[in-house]
Formats: C-alpha cells, structure tokens, sequence
C-alpha cells in the first residue's frame, strides 16, 4: 500500500482543444460514443491500467457562444481526477492508451501526429491546452484510488470472516473485544490484508508548513481587505451594483422552460451507481462584474474544500466525489464538472437543501439562470426552474469512466473508519466500530 509509506494527494486537469473544422465531427462522436458504450464490456481504452485514475470523461461541446451571440469553434474537453502530480497522470495515460490518444485527438487542432512524435510533445500539447481549474474539490483528501479498493476489499473480506463464523455458531457468546480481536488476528494472518493494520502515512512536515502557510496567508488577506469590504464591497458591490444588474437582468429576462431533448442525458445516466454532470454556459454581461464575482465566489468556496470540508462531505452533501469549476474561451463561458452517487434528481435537491446560495453567487452569474436577488436569494430556491435550468445547460459525457462504479462516498468514509478501527487510530467503541459491518 503506497500511501502507508508516504502521503499521495489528488489533482485534476480540464483540457480543452479545438476540432480541427476539416475533419468530420460526427465521425468524432461515433468513436467516442463506442468508447464510452463499451467501458463495461469491452474496453477499447485500457483505463484500469491506469493506477492512479478515479474517474475521467470525454465530451465535445458544440454550438456553444458567449451572450451576445458569438460562436466559438466545436471543442473536444478531457477532463481527469487522479492521485500524484499532473505530469505522473499525463504519462501514465500515454502509457496505457497512446494509441487511442493518437486516434482521438487526430481529429483536433494542432495535436502532434508522425512517426517522430514523442511523448513529451504530447504532454506539452496538453499542458498547452489545460484550463486552470478555478476550484478542484477533491472529496476525500488523500484518498488514493489503492486506498479505497483496499479498504473496500478490507471490508468485504471482514464480511465474509463473520458470516463464516456466523454460520458455523462461533461468534455466540463471546464480547465486542473477543469478536473485534478475532477479526484484527483474521486480517494479520492473510497477507493481501495486513497492510490495514498499519496507519496511513500523514502529510510531511514541509507539506503541512506550506498547505497552512497558504491558509494563514489568505487570513491574513481577508483581515486586510476587511475595512474595504466593509465600506466598498458590501455597500457599493453587493447591495449597489448587484441590484442594478439584476434589474437590468430582469428586462430581458425570458420565462425558463425546458429548451432541449434530455434523451441523450438520459441514455447516459444510472448505467451504474454513480453518475457525472457536465454543464457549461455563458457568462452574463457585464464581463468585469459578473466574473469577478464569480471568481470572489469561488475563491471563498476554495477555502471551504481545501481547509474544512476535506473528509468526504461539502457542506454536508456526502455524495460528491470530485467537482471542479473552470472558465474558458476567454472568461466568456464557464464550466462544472461533477461526479456523484445516485440519482440526478436527488443529487440537485440536496444542492438545493444545503448550499442554494453558493449556486446563486456562482451559477447566478450566467446566462438565463433563475431571478436572484442581492446575488444571493431567491435563484436556486425556485427548485423546478433551477432543476430546468441545470438540464438546459447539462451536456452528455460522450466517454465517463470510474475506477470504483460501486464504491459510494458513503462506502468510503465508513471503509475509512473500519480500517481505523483496524490501525489503532480509531476513536470509537469497539460497539460502535463493529456497527460499521
């Protein structure tokens, strides 16, 4: 187990190349709609080679234009999650699917093809092509991809120990700490197990100095600037300007019904547990409002994920695994990428239940988006248009991989906490942890 030894973060990457307009694109979405068919059966990509993937998709975004109606070129998006460093993803990526790579991006702009190609000229392609990611949330820090189909294995093996015992009447009469000490003997003595009596290695000193020296220094900042909010910002940004955009909104504002089919969404929702949502619209006029706020929005989001909801839940919503948000073509459109447990309908509810006004600061920015009030009321509160909304600008993933389909964020945290149970570094009864079966 790699992260006994030493700590393994996560990352993500959003790439965003242009389709080459001389190549015909629905020869482009036949073969990623047969990658993405066949992700279950037959494997055209070989992504479980790829030991340090959680989930990655393809999608091409199509038609797309800013609010004053002007195209953009059609655009082929992979967007990744992953455990180590951006530079590990890309060459283990190239490792275990160069070839459908080269097949893929032929159909874009600028991608190096030939005989003389290397990999580094590839992963400088993409690098050149990366979309900064305005917020990455990781749900679980340092949850490597290893990690979690151990400790899922862990539990499953557990399972099976006490259903045997179970059934062979061994497990009658004896106390919490006979059954618990039956199962820690019963993990050390299989060798593929052991590895869960051992804690997980923490962050290293440097890496702790340098994760806290960030967040000291953006208190620090928020201290600074607070005389400004206070006189600037809250009287003049928020209560002022919001106002009179929101106004000006309003004129124009059309009554929200559904605008497109969801058949294709729906084709490529709940073929497993999990799903992903991709959504991408336009940023509303005026640019240096609206996107600044946008930015402020999520910069106070960043300090949420990466400082406090880090153990599996954002605001209280522990069916997320990764989120990322990101501009592109310009600051003109922006994008969300999601992956989550369970149904769609129950997933934007609990959005709506816990976190409607992050969705008005930070969806409220865009194009027919629900009237909102003062950027953060009203919005996302009206559930069917917000729901309408979502769709309207909801796209299918024409290729969405998970490395664990059946492993929720749920199974997770508790896998988690047996394992701890495991370790020594659990703070639970033995009651309680046994509970956890």
């Amino acid at each position: 187990m790699k992260n006994n030894e030493r700590y393994i973060g996560q990352g993500g990457i959003t790439v965003i190349t242009e389709i080459d307009p001389a190549r015909d694109i629905q020869e482009l979405y036949i073969l990623l709609n047969h990658i993405g068919d066949n992700i279950n059966t037959t494997p055209v990509i070989d992504f479980a080679g790829m030991k340090g993937l959680h989930f990655c998709r393809w999608f091409i975004i199509e038609g797309l234009k800013d609010v004053s109606g002007n195209a953009f070129p059609s655009s082929l998006v992979y967007a990744a999650y992953y455990d180590g460093s951006e530079e590990e993803h890309l060459m283990e990526l190239l490792d275990k699917c160069r070839d459908s790579i080269n097949m893929i991006y032929s159909y874009c702009k600028g991608f190096p093809s030939g005989t003389g190609t290397t990999d580094s000229s590839i992963i400088h392609y993409f690098k050149k092509h990366m979309s900064k990611n305005q917020l990455l949330w990781p749900a679980y820090r340092g949850g490597t991809v290893e990690q979690i189909l151990g400790e899922q294995k862990v539990r499953d093996a557990i399972q099976t120990y006490l259903n045997q015992r179970q059934a062979a009447n061994k497990l009658e009469g004896l106390t919490d700490e006979e059954i618990k000490a039956g199962i820690i003997h019963y993990i050390q003595s299989d060798p593929s197990l052991k590895w869960a009596l051992k804690q997980r290695a923490q962050p290293s000193f440097g890496w702790n100095f340098i994760y806290y020296f960030k967040l000291v220094t953006k208190l620090l900042l928020i201290v600074l600037l607070l005389p400004v909010l206070i006189v600037f910002f809250i009287p003049i940004w928020w209560l002022l300007l919001s106002r009179i955009f929101e106004k000006r909104d309003d004129k124009k504002r059309k009554q929200i019904v559904r605008t497109k089919t969801i058949t294709d969404l729906l084709n490529k929702e709940d073929r497993v547990f999990m799903n992903q949502l991709t959504i991408y619209g336009s940023i509303n006029k005026p640019y240096w409002y609206r996107l600044t706020t946008l930015k402020i929005g999520l910069w106070i989001f960043s300090l949420n994920g990466t400082y406090r909801s880090n153990k599996g839940k954002l605001s209280g919503i522990e069916t997320i695994h990764f989120a990322n948000w990101s501009l592109f073509n310009k600051g003109k459109n922006v994008m969300f990428l999601s992956n989550y447990d369970g149904a769609w309908q129950v997933y934007l509810s609990e959005f709506i239940d816990r976190s409607a006004m992050a969705m008005n600061l930070t969806f409220g920015t865009t194009a027919n988006y629900p009237k909102t009030k003062r950027l953060l009321w009203e919005g996302a509160f009206d559930e069917q248009a917000f729901k309408t909304v979502v769709r309207n600008n909801q796209y299918p993933s024409q290729v969405f991989y998970s490395t664990y389909p059946y492993i929720t964020m749920k199974n997770i945290l508790n896998n988690s906490k047996i394992r701890k149970g495991l370790d020594g570094s659990s703070k639970e009864s033995v009651s309680d942890w046994l509970k956890r079966l």
